[in-house]
């Protein structure tokens, strides 16, 4: 029996998505532009958005607010685009009934259903970045025609020291800050890699 051998990570995606913990933990640790230095673009679907900025009194929630809110601006450069999913506008309609609904994973179930509608099929490279969440098995489960790798804010700080060890401060360093900020952190290193078939 020959054993599979596990893919590349992708090195210069063409977009990051990342999930709310992430985003939060980036936020927190002044590490948000750690995302624009992959290369390509930074993608937020809405209810990401919604979850890391609908309390501004949360740690972060301002930080991200600014960010995302400067990212937006034409000519930025650190672009961040928000994209809109049908699970973003159900909620948001949920909203206006019962203003303190909270939907359970709400951003991971956006962010597959935002693969699935507009990466499946392409030829994107996506890194996708979360901590505790489904992600993962979701993406598997779903069997999407891309390129994707889901990694944890951890794994994500390994490939930057990976992509350029020389000129930046190392992973160890970043990861200090991060729980420095936020000590629950996830402290794993988990990567999970898909790709399109030829």
């Amino acid at each position: 029996m020959i054993d599979a051998i596990a893919p590349a990570p992708i090195e210069k995606p063409d977009i990051v998505v990342p999930d709310a913990a992430p985003l939060i933990h980036l936020a927190q640790a002044g590490l948000l532009h750690l995302l624009h230095e992959v290369g390509g673009a930074v993608v937020l679907v809405d209810m990401v958005a919604h979850e890391v900025t609908r309390d501004l009194t949360k740690p972060g929630a301002a930080t991200l607010q600014t960010w995302i809110d400067a990212g937006r601006q034409p000519g930025s450069n650190r672009p961040v685009r928000v994209e809109e999913t049908e699970t973003g506008r159900l909620y948001a309609a949920v909203l206006e009934t019962r203003p303190d609904y909270k939907l359970r994973n709400g951003g991971e179930t956006a962010i597959v259903e935002w693969l699935a509608e507009t990466i499946a099929g392409t030829d994107k490279a996506v890194i996708v970045l979360y901590e505790n969440g489904r992600v993962p098995t979701v993406v598997r489960n779903q069997s999407l025609d891309a390129d994707i790798d889901v990694l944890t804010t951890r794994a994500f700080l390994d490939g930057i020291e990976r992509r350029d060890n020389a000129h930046r401060p190392s992973a160890e360093t970043y990861w200090d800050r991060v729980v420095a900020s936020e000590p629950t952190t996830n402290p794993r290193i988990q990567l999970f890699s898909q790709r399109r078939s030829k």
